[in-house]
């Protein structure tokens, strides 16, 4: 199951370097995803007040729970479906090695955890990790960089080579590093609508942004003269504040493709 789902684990020799970036604290309670062997786990449960460890395969799962502390409860799951909020209390932090085949699906459920969990650390794709942590006027700036700069501060503050794995996955990996914001840099009333922008504006990096959503926006060249926003630009220049306050401003102007 793990090789299918590209689950790579930490080797111990590791562990040590991403515990210093993690800095666990005496009362912290963790949400681990993708425990696997336990090779975070065990370390983090020394460190810390409790761990709640999320694993998909049945194996590794009960192979963790015969050997962990009382402070650690292992959650036979999937991460995509389970209820994550409902597994630890608010205030805790996130952790994991996440299955690279899912990781873009996991990191948008995530962000819905904003408010419930402090911060999260979790090893990806290294192209993966830049991508959420990117900057606008940058050819890796997209969606999830917009959504995670409106709710958090984010950086990579680690990196591994293949080496650092078993088994040792193809390409470089990365701990993307996300510090939840007790409010957003802007306001978004309407997330599925500012979503939707995102995924329009996006959809074809080479065209500017009216090319992109002049078929799905009424008075779309009014609202971007209003806002001072040129539509000869493309979506990657437009600012995590910028994209906000358009979508605030196209509330109610979706054409009707029906």
């Amino acid at each position: 199951m793990a090789r299918r789902l590209g689950q790579h684990f930490l080797r111990p020799t590791s562990v040590a370097r991403l515990l210093r970036v993690i800095a666990p604290q005496p009362n912290d309670v963790f949400l681990e995803i993708g425990a696997g062997r336990g090779a975070l786990t065990l370390p983090l449960a020394a460190h810390a007040r409790r761990v709640v460890a999320v694993e998909l395969d049945q194996e590794l799962a009960n192979g963790l729970a015969a050997c962990a502390p009382s402070n650690v409860e292992v959650v036979l799951g999937d991460a995509l479906h389970v209820d994550l909020g409902a597994l630890v209390p608010g205030g805790s932090r996130l952790v994991g090695n996440l299955p690279y085949a899912i990781s873009s699906p996991l990191l948008r459920r995530f962000l819905d955890m904003r408010g419930h969990v402090l911060d999260l650390h979790v090893m990806l794709q290294l192209e993966v990790a830049q991508r959420i942590a990117a900057s606008p006027g940058t050819k890796d700036y997209g969606l999830l960089s917009v959504l995670y700069g409106l709710w958090a501060d984010v950086d990579v503050p680690i990196r591994f080579g293949p080496a650092c794995f078993s088994p040792p996955p193809k390409v470089q990996s990365a701990v993307l590093r996300a510090r939840f914001r007790t409010q957003p840099r802007h306001p978004v009333d309407d997330i599925p609508a500012l979503e939707s922008l995102l995924r329009r504006a996006f959809s074809h990096r080479r065209k500017t942004l009216e090319n992109n959503l002049r078929l799905s926006y009424h008075n779309l060249k009014q609202h971007l003269r209003l806002l001072d926003i040129l539509g000869s630009r493309r979506a990657e220049t437009l600012s995590v504040v910028e994209f906000a306050k358009l979508s605030k401003a196209l509330s109610g102007e979706t054409v009707d493709d029906g």
